[in-house]
């Protein structure tokens, strides 16, 4: 349930925008909207839906005409509270922007970042596009175009570890954008996840799954670069890593029957030419990286003793004892890390949150080692290190298979 006008007429593409609390982006996103349905889907009509769990009531509710066929629906979900992260908030907008796109009798659902910057025309085309088409696809998620060190968190652990789990090789298997077709719509609020810890807190990282998960078909479509606005303090790496991991542990847990005799990876269709790493780099100091790797080692050995296997353990100590020059977290080592904290997670040996949390470090030492095995190197060496990475997930993943059965 929403706060949204009682009579809606239908439209052929309902384009979530999610915000929590005053944004001034949404004026330009409406713009880009605007651009991308008359230069690009002319002769469709669309909603753009503004989502707020804190829009005040007399916003929600309102419509406002836009162009020709495009209007403006102002919104609330019903009964949602955001949080200080806004991860409650979103959730419960991102249902709600599903639940009036069905009211609407929308064909397609797209669903946009406000926070990023770097949106074009080009991309309501690409999230719309391919779901309009007569026997399309039912799920679309983005590819960015990224500097070669932008998103090593997707690109070492994410990525690797979903690819590996389910067979998908999904380029950014994150739906904080996506295109759907209305049944897929439909069939994703039918779903017993709205309610969970796991929608409040890795939504995104669910909803490729739980599509995929269906046996509905998804492609991957080629947007540009990703540029997000700062919107106040980053949070600690610790936190980031911490539920970004365990939403990742928690999917693993909950569908255990989808991944456990998955073997290998098939290639997901991608609409548009790959990108090539954008020339911007921010800078990025591995022996920074290697210092919190170090001070996880002097902080948290306790916490690690519990988690990691004696033989992981072991080989953690000893990369501690290298020089930075020589510094390499090696992909085996890695996976088998990564493998022993979902197990642990699994098990609960503590409480999840300190087992999540107290894998950054090591995520930092992985990190430090790419760039340090790359840094000097072309582009190419980046991707065929991530590459390799995920291989190496999908050979070790018996390790995985075996302990958990």
């Amino acid at each position: 349930m929403t706060t949204a006008p009682e009579q809606t007429d239908g439209v052929d593409i309902a384009i979530g925008v999610v915000t929590t609390g005053a944004s001034p982006s949404v004026p330009t996103v409406v713009k880009v909207v605007q651009e991308g349905m008359l230069t690009h889907l002319g002769g469709l009509t669309a909603a753009i839906i503004h989502m707020d769990p804190t829009m005040p009531d007399e916003q929600a509710g309102q419509v406002e005409p836009i162009a020709d066929g495009i209007r403006l629906i102002h919104a609330r979900p019903a009964g949602a509270m955001a949080t200080a992260s806004g991860l409650d908030g979103w959730s419960e907008s991102v249902r709600a922007v599903l639940g009036l796109s069905r009211r609407l009798h929308a064909r397609a659902v797209v669903l946009l970042n406000a926070d990023i910057t770097s949106m074009t025309p080009v991309w309501i085309r690409g999230l719309a596009a391919p779901v309009l088409k007569d026997g399309g696809c039912a799920f679309v998620l983005p590819i960015y175009e990224r500097g070669r060190y932008e998103g090593t968190l997707t690109q070492l652990f994410v990525a690797p570890l979903a690819r590996a789990l389910f067979g998908h090789q999904f380029w950014h298997p994150m739906a904080d954008e996506f295109g759907c077709t209305g049944e897929t719509a439909e069939f994703l609020l039918a779903q017993d996840i709205w309610t969970t810890d796991l929608a409040r807190q890795g939504l995104e990282f669910w909803l490729p799954i739980g599509v995929a998960g269906g046996a509905l078909t998804v492609a991957q479509s080629v947007l540009g670069p990703r540029v997000l606005n700062p919107t106040g303090p980053q949070p600690p790496l610790g936190s980031t890593v911490g539920r970004v991991a365990g939403a990742l542990f928690s999917i693993a847990e909950r569908h255990e029957a989808g991944w456990l005799d998955v073997r290998g990876s098939e290639p997901v269709a991608v609409l548009g030419a790959p990108p090539a790493p954008a020339k911007r780099s921010a800078s990025v100091d591995p022996k920074r990286m290697i210092e919190g790797f170090l001070q996880g080692v002097r902080d948290l050995l306790p916490i690690w003793e519990r988690i990691l296997s004696p033989e992981t353990l072991g080989d953690v100590l000893v990369l501690s004892e290298q020089a930075t020059g020589e510094f390499r977290l090696t992909d085996s080592l890695w996976t088998r890390i990564v493998y022993d904290f979902l197990l642990a997670y699994r098990a609960r040996v503590m409480y999840r949150s300190h087992i999540a949390q107290s894998l950054a470090p090591l995520y930092l030492g992985c990190a430090a080692s790419l760039v340090l095995e790359t840094r000097d190197r072309p582009d190419a060496a980046v991707a065929h290190a991530v590459e390799r990475m995920a291989r190496a997930f999908e050979a070790e993943k018996p390790y995985l298979v075996d302990r958990w059965r």
